[in-house]
């Protein structure tokens, strides 16, 4: 019976003893991780990105102390969809510094299957993030017809007025490739027509709300056609 007894004693100190050693370990880890979190020091607006997850391959480096590693994780930052630019580097007093930038999307672009992408000033294609949706003008319908650069091109138009990019919320393209403006305010429609002379269609747009629009109010017409030249077309409501 006391053999029993003692066999259960020295099973409860060891488990103990495998515990105090585990909460020391753990402890210690906590510990170790917060001192070398305040020793990283990330300059990032995350919008789309993971900030955590990049801090964690950041350690990894730090952790192993193969810096030559440093060139690689600034290409594998690159390379991801949403980081335009990365560059990591070692301060004389051990701090790790990493600064990346990400692109800044100037348009949504959804097509007739409804897939969405983001284009920013450059026209490259970024995709969607589950993290955050930006406010930003979006193109719809048949976009698949049009040019990126045609699309990005009008969107830059539009966000360069103050008026414009209050106004217009969204730009549709029908099935033959014919743009239309969808107002804020308004029951109306703009049809801008193809995408060529978007200057002259623009002024004639500006027209429209400058002249028109204060004359006869904002419910008197249900489209606007600017893509006849030296003219404005107003469809009355019925």
């Amino acid at each position: 019976m006391n053999t029993l007894s003692n066999n259960y004693t020295k099973i409860f100190i060891s488990l103990i003893i495998s515990l105090l050693l585990f909460i020391l370990v753990f402890k210690f880890q906590t510990q170790y991780n917060q001192k070398l979190n305040q020793k990283i020091k990330i300059s990032a607006e995350t919008l789309y990105t993971d900030k955590n997850k990049i801090l964690d391959d950041v350690k990894q480096i730090v952790l192993t102390g193969n810096h030559r590693e440093i060139s690689s994780l600034e290409n594998e930052l690159e390379k991801m969809s949403h980081i335009e630019s990365a560059e990591i580097y070692f301060s004389v007093n051990g701090e790790v510094s990493l600064s990346y930038y990400e692109f800044e999307p100037v348009v949504r672009v959804f097509n007739s299957e409804n897939q969405s992408y983001y284009l920013d000033s450059n026209c490259k294609r970024i995709p969607l993030s589950e993290k955050y949706t930006a406010d930003i003008i979006l193109f719809t319908g048949y976009t698949e017809n049009i040019k990126d650069d045609l699309i990005l091109n009008l969107a830059k138009k539009i966000n360069s007025n103050k008026f414009l990019s209050n106004q217009v919320s969204e730009v549709f393209v029908n099935e033959t490739s014919e743009a239309f403006f969808i107002p804020v305010l308004g029951s109306h429609k703009i049809k801008l027509g193809s995408f060529n002379n978007l200057e002259i269609k623009i002024k004639k747009m500006m027209t429209f709300y400058d002249k028109i629009i204060p004359k006869h109010g904002w419910e008197k017409y249900s489209e606007i056609n600017l893509e006849y030249q030296n003219q404005i077309i107003c469809l009355k409501n019925d």
